[in-house]
């Protein structure tokens, strides 16, 4: 939830600034000018960035969780007890769509890395979501301009769903329900002649359809898929009108929303046609954002919108804008806290919650999911099956693994700050078994106890992984 609330000294030391997402009501909504952009279609892969250094996704996606954490209000004795605050430098901005997201995050991070450090702040989030519901949000349910409450459902239904797959835990299904039927009875409204609910209301129902659709799935509700469906048929068609919708933005929502919406509703349901559909309107999504009020969070949706597509079809480029736009937003945590702004200009100590959550669950979650997709084509070999001998370790254990054919090998290890601890390229090894012994490209002296994270590169291949260094 966008509420904004005083907390005596704390809101006056750090005072709500202008570039955050604060709900936007209807009558301010429908002054704001909003217009149909030309078509612009997009060729070729972005021309990449420098980096300081490399980094490993799930190392960053922890270092994203432990950021969230800072951002929790831990105080038991105030009504926003587990609510996420804004950012940094906003901490009287508690809301509900945040702590959603943060839910999500930190349930992720205990599936991907076994280390369940982040169960009490999901408990305490979810007593603020029970206290604010999403489907309680400000805007009301009017079809043109309640786009804030379908925008918080949408998150709900995601954190649940991963919720209740990672920990088993059925306790918030009652309400990942109420947020169900919300989306179901309130569509928004599609084609708005004036303001922003012009470009929004497609972006937001994007959304919406996508973790519908997902959701009627997960829980076997015949009703929520067909409402999803139904939904999905209205949203391509308005995007079809205009192709150029796919890189439209409008408050903190991209059109990869739309991108991501489709591919997990309409086509999920009827693949038919998806890869020529695809390979149609992709080129619309954005490569790159150079600037603008939300500059990290539209590099997020574009982001989301061309991995969505990459699951589909093995293109290159597409590949490599995505790659391009989640080390665009690493980029911005210059101070390695896990956190990021929302713009490229503000310095290090105004990070913001959401666009963190962004990072993790647009990117880093993906590029997990597709190890190698910066560099994947049609002939993309598989990652290797790989063994870490011994775990866990006081120094860093041996890797073992088999190759298929004599490949190039080498192996980069990071700290969760994304920071390489050791690297060595191993040269051409031969077809068959190998073990290789991370200790071997240490800088020099011992790693601290801790956990790690390691890239195996092989060929075009590449495998990761966590390993633990104990004293």
């Amino acid at each position: 939830m966008k509420r904004v609330l005083l907390i005596g000294l704390i809101c006056c030391m750090f005072p709500v600034a202008a570039y955050a997402t604060p709900y936007v009501p209807p009558e301010e909504g429908m002054r704001i000018e909003s217009r149909e952009d030309d078509f612009i279609l997009r060729t070729g892969a972005p021309q990449p960035r420098p980096f300081d250094y490399e980094y490993d996704p799930l190392a960053r996606l922890l270092l994203c969780a432990d950021f969230i954490v800072t951002m929790q209000v831990s105080d038991t004795l105030l009504a926003t007890y587990g609510g996420m605050r804004e950012g940094e430098h906003m901490l009287g901005v508690i809301q509900t769509d945040n702590t959603s997201e943060s839910i999500w995050l930190w349930s992720r991070c205990y599936d991907r890395s076994g280390v369940d450090t982040y169960h009490d702040n999901i408990d305490a989030a979810w007593e603020y979501c029970m206290n604010f519901p999403a489907y309680a949000e400000e805007g009301g349910d009017d079809r043109v301009t309640g786009y804030y409450r379908v925008y918080n459902c949408g998150w709900a239904l995601r954190a649940e769903m991963e919720y209740r797959r990672v920990y088993g835990d059925t306790t918030y299904s009652a309400y990942a329900d109420s947020c169900a039927s919300y989306l179901c009875h309130n569509p928004m409204y599609l084609y708005v002649p004036v303001g922003m609910y012009k470009r929004l209301n497609g972006m937001i129902m994007g959304w919406a359809i996508g973790n519908l659709y997902d959701y009627g799935v997960d829980v076997g509700n015949a009703t929520y898929m067909a409402k999803a469906l139904d939904y999905a048929d209205s949203v391509k068609t308005w995007a079809e009108i205009n192709p150029n919708k796919f890189h439209w933005k409008e408050w903190a929502m991209g059109g990869g929303a739309v991108m991501w919406g489709l591919v997990n509703s309409h086509f999920k349901d009827d693949p038919t046609g998806v890869e020529t559909w695809l390979e149609t309107y992709v080129p619309y999504l954005d490569t790159e954002v150079d600037s603008s009020q939300y500059q990290n969070a539209w590099r997020g949706w574009a982001a989301l919108g061309h991995s969505s597509a990459i699951e589909i079809v093995a293109s290159d480029i597409w590949c490599a804008n995505f790659k391009h736009l989640a080390d665009t937003l690493v980029l911005n945590d210059g101070d390695l806290d896990g956190g990021i702004p929302v713009t490229d200009p503000e310095p290090d100590d105004q990070d913001q919650s959401w666009v963190t959550n962004y990072l993790g669950f647009m990117c880093m979650d993906k590029l997990i999911e597709n190890a190698g997709m910066a560099t994947r084509g049609t002939n993309y070999e598989p990652t290797l099956e790989v063994s870490v001998v011994p775990m866990p370790s006081g120094e860093l254990p041996n890797l073992m693994f088999r190759l298929a054919e004599p490949s190039r090998v080498s192996f980069t290890v990071y700290d969760v700050a994304g920071r390489s601890v050791s690297s060595r390229d191993a040269g051409i090894l031969r077809q068959g078994f190998h073990s290789i012994d991370l200790n071997e490209g240490l800088a020099g002296g011992e790693v601290s106890p801790g956990i790690y994270f390691y890239n195996l590169h092989h060929g075009t291949g590449l495998a990761n992984g966590k390993v633990v260094v104990l004293r």
